[in-house]
């Protein structure tokens, strides 16, 4: 055997004995190097829960796009949740639904997140965000991620769906609660608070929804939770609990990955004085930029399907049984350097760049158009008005496979 198979079989070796349920201490500083190894030694990775994760681009994109490929999980969470309210939410709303439930659901919100709904959010969006400045100029030195990028989204998506952003430190507490189990593998203490943290979270909301459904009458262009009981009075099959699953979730979407997108952004910028030259200096456009920040940082790592018919795979990386809960990782398809070159630097003249951060098929992000109105006037915000921003300590990214952020990133106005 030649040194180069050697060191390929031991490749293999290490992409095999990989587990995603219980990941080295370095995988949350640093993912991609781990997805690079099951890239190359085991793309097709079985787990040792059962389930199979994906990690090359064109494997990822097909699964996605394979009708037989189902989001509705209630088996495998309900052995994984147990019985509850936590099982309840995550197969009530659209994310883990399938036709026809899924557009009976998303159909409702969708026009909040249209282009001529996003264009009208632009300047209360610029307003919340010279605001936050005028803040962090006041401190000095503060958390970009607490004091900054999560002010704005939060802001946003509270006033899309209908709530007060006074409350937005208790929204993403109780929030994250939620979305926590979904990782591969969690404590029963963390299940324990998701059931309880759905129910608390129900119960915050539910006051809103009655306060509307009392009206005479319901303008359903003021919020989602005014669109939702309009459609709900006007015959549209859709409950009480489905309304507020789908705040829940819509609230829990529109802040966590728009708030690490910004964070990582300026993590990642400041260590790349020329990419951050070039946004400075206007020689590239921030949308422009935003696309490949977005294909680098991949806030939502994961996603799932669950498959109904064998899919054999066109890259000839074998078949995936029916009935297999299959983890794609978005993320590694998107440093796939069979598809990107030089997938691990930031290119902003990268042409194409076909990321798939957004998820492909009928549950493609629904707000994808929100996030690129809101980062690139965020981050040109900051630019411009915050340039002597350094950092002030050391970055902290979350223990979470399924989002990538930063738990904490201090800096200070030099």
């Amino acid at each position: 055997m030649t040194e180069a198979a050697r060191i390929d079989q031991t490749d293999s070796e290490k992409a095999q004995a990989f587990n995603l349920l219980a990941p080295p201490d370095d995988y949350f500083d640093d993912p991609s190097k781990y997805f690079r190894l099951l890239r190359d030694g085991d793309p097709v990775h079985r787990q040792a829960d059962g389930t199979v994760l994906l990690t090359r681009y064109d494997d990822v994109r097909q699964v996605w796009r394979d009708l037989s490929g189902l989001v509705y999980k209630g088996e495998y969470f309900e052995k994984k949740f147990g019985k509850g309210p936590l099982l309840e939410h995550h197969t009530s709303t659209m994310l883990f639904r399938d036709n026809p439930d899924h557009d009976r659901l998303r159909d409702i919100v969708n026009p909040f997140f249209s282009q001529t709904s996003i264009k009208s959010l632009t300047d209360f969006t610029q307003d919340v965000i010279d605001r936050e400045i005028k803040k962090v100029k006041q401190m000095g030195e503060f958390d970009f991620v607490r004091d900054f990028a999560f002010r704005i989204p939060v802001a946003l998506i509270c006033r899309v769906i209908g709530i007060p952003v006074e409350d937005a430190d208790y929204i993403q507490g109780v929030g994250r609660k939620v979305l926590f189990p979904l990782n591969p593998q969690v404590s029963a203490e963390a299940i324990k608070q998701g059931h309880e943290a759905v129910t608390e979270f129900m119960g915050y909301l539910l006051p809103f929804l009655d306060e509307i459904k009392a009206r005479r009458t319901i303008d359903p262009s003021e919020s989602i939770l005014c669109a939702m009981a309009a459609a709900q009075r006007n015959g549209v099959e859709v409950s009480d609990a489905e309304i507020l699953h789908m705040c829940i979730v819509t609230l829990n979407g529109g802040h966590e990955t728009t708030t690490n997108l910004i964070s990582q952004s300026m993590h990642f910028l400041m260590d790349d004085p020329e990419s951050k030259r070039q946004l400075v200096e206007g020689e590239v456009a921030l949308p422009t930029a935003l696309e490949e920040l977005i294909r680098f940082i991949t806030p939502l790592q994961l996603q799932g399907r669950r498959t109904t018919n064998d899919v054999e795979l066109a890259s000839g990386n074998g078949t995936i049984p029916a009935g297999t809960e299959v983890v794609l990782a978005q993320a590694s398809a998107n440093r796939d350097e069979r598809v990107f070159e030089d997938p691990d630097r930031l290119n902003f003249a990268r042409r194409p760049n076909n990321h798939v951060a957004f998820g492909a098929g009928i549950h493609v992000c629904l707000g994808r158009p929100l996030a690129r109105m809101e980062a690139p006037i965020a981050l040109a915000s900051v630019l411009k008005e915050l340039p002597t921003l350094v950092r002030n300590g050391e970055a902290r990214f979350q223990h979470n496979t399924r989002f990538r952020g930063l738990e904490e990133l201090p800096v200070r106005l030099a």
